[in-house]
């Protein structure tokens, strides 16, 4: 094997992954600046080919990327692989964002492109930068240690495949002057500069002033992102030692007895979504409880019950969601039982607020400016890529931090305040930025 280039902060991969010397690997090659580092950085590696996916979008800019990489590969002797997605269909298909469907595709073609070839490991060209663009992210949302771990340096991909990235502690600038000295052009894709979405905005606005109070800031973050990463994994570990030592029905005198960091990684390993700060303060209500049975519902469909001082956790048929009315009046509520959710247009007696508080955790309100209101309001389910336009800025409503409390599920099935022009209102959220001057209605949210 030729000598390997070098580059202070790059790790191995296949000594990430913890695969032999030889084994066949590709790189995730896009034509920008990162990627193509990746590859030059590894171009003497023996079984090494190089994969582009072109998505179908961004017209001619996307041919001239995909001409670029086959020229780059052919020009260092590297086997080049060619895959094309509609990613705009799979986006109509799923009713997903562009963004994410087009990553699922993305992957997707890669993965089962690995599989025909026999290439088990997949190298993605992330950086310092976007390790630390990740961490903020997630400290946005209150997200906790396994959150802020930000990019995993490696990670399964399903099937035995694996993907690893050996940049993650590189800043961009080095990647640049990499490029530099080694007389290395790139391609790059004109939506990066937009600051169309949070992600770029951290990129464009936040880091560099980040840089200013502290030129060393992303090689920093990815130091504390590794560590960070090594403390989750004993956490983890000290978890999963605590159900194989207790079963899968642990006694709640043994839970009890739980650290809180051991005790939430426990039930993240027990229940099927992530529990949120809430829900875990309410198992633990449950597991403190002296009744003989007592259980605990969750959303969307998991029960939790005690039963001889042990805890079984079920998951229950999943029912009917929202009927998604928006009730005008005090009176529709008189119907037994009351559905998963309920929103209301008008005020509450204190009658009503107790009986509301007693069946749902979650209550919100959000106030509105009728005039602004397109058609008549109506209340459905999140779907994915919606977008709420608050701040001035078009923000995804599954990543805004003020429901960072809430589990994946929850927020998936709160109930969204709509018109014809889009979301009004997200429940523990933003009002939309037309609706929020000289607001005349109350809406109130309870669901869970």
């Amino acid at each position: 094997m030729c000598a390997m280039h070098t580059l202070k902060g790059f790790r191995d991969p296949l000594m990430l992954a913890e695969l032999p010397a030889g084994t066949p690997m590709a790189v995730a090659l896009s034509g920008g600046a990162d990627s193509v580092a990746l590859l030059s950085l590894l171009r003497d590696r023996e079984n090494l080919s190089a994969i582009h996916v072109h998505h179908g979008i961004r017209g001619a800019e996307a041919d001239r990327d995909a001409a670029f990489c086959r020229e780059l590969a052919s020009s260092l002797h590297i086997p080049f692989y060619l895959l094309h997605i509609d990613a705009p269909a799979v986006a109509k298909q799923t009713g997903e964002s562009l963004e994410t469907a087009a990553r699922a595709a993305r992957y997707a073609a890669m993965t089962a492109l690995m599989r025909e070839k026999g290439i088990p490991l997949l190298l993605t060209a992330h950086h310092a930068d976007d390790q630390l663009e990740t961490m903020l992210q997630h400290l946005l949302r209150g997200s906790g240690t396994r959150g802020l771990c930000g990019i995993p340096a490696c990670r399964p991909l399903g099937d035995g495949l694996l993907v690893a990235r050996p940049l993650l502690s590189v800043p961009k600038a080095e990647l640049l002057d990499y490029l530099t000295s080694e007389n290395l052009s790139f391609v790059t894709d004109s939506t990066n500069e937009e600051p169309c979405c949070q992600r770029n905005f951290l990129r464009l606005r936040v880091l560099p002033l980040l840089r200013e109070l502290q030129p060393n800031a992303p090689a920093l973050a990815a130091r504390c992102a590794e560590a960070l990463a090594g403390d989750e994994q004993y956490l983890d570990g000290l978890a999963a030692e605590f159900l194989a030592r207790e079963g899968a029905h642990p006694h709640k005198d043994a839970l009890l007895a739980l650290p809180q960091p051991i005790f939430v990684r426990v039930m993240r390993r027990l229940l099927p979504e992530p529990p949120s700060a809430l829900h875990l303060a309410s198992i633990r209500t449950l597991l403190s409880s002296e009744k003989p049975h007592a259980s605990l519902s969750l959303p969307p469909h998991t029960v939790l019950a005690l039963h001889r001082g042990k805890l079984t956790v079920t998951r229950k048929a999943a029912g009917t969601s929202y009927t998604m009315q928006l009730y005008r009046s005090e009176a529709d509520l008189k119907t037994e039982p009351l559905p998963d959710a309920v929103v209301l247009a008008c005020p509450l007696s204190p009658k009503t607020e107790q009986r509301l508080a007693a069946s749902y955790t979650y209550r919100a309100t959000a106030k509105i400016r009728q005039a602004d209101i397109a058609g008549e309001l109506f209340l459905r389910a999140r779907r994915a890529g919606d977008v709420i336009l608050a701040g001035g800025m078009h923000k995804a409503v599954r990543r805004l931090a003020a429901l960072s409390e809430l589990t994946p599920a929850t927020r998936a099935s709160m109930p969204l305040l709509c018109d014809e022009h889009g979301i009004v209102a997200v429940p523990l959220g933003p009002v939309r930025d037309s609706a929020r001057s000289d607001p005349d209605l109350t809406v109130y949210f309870y669901f869970n």
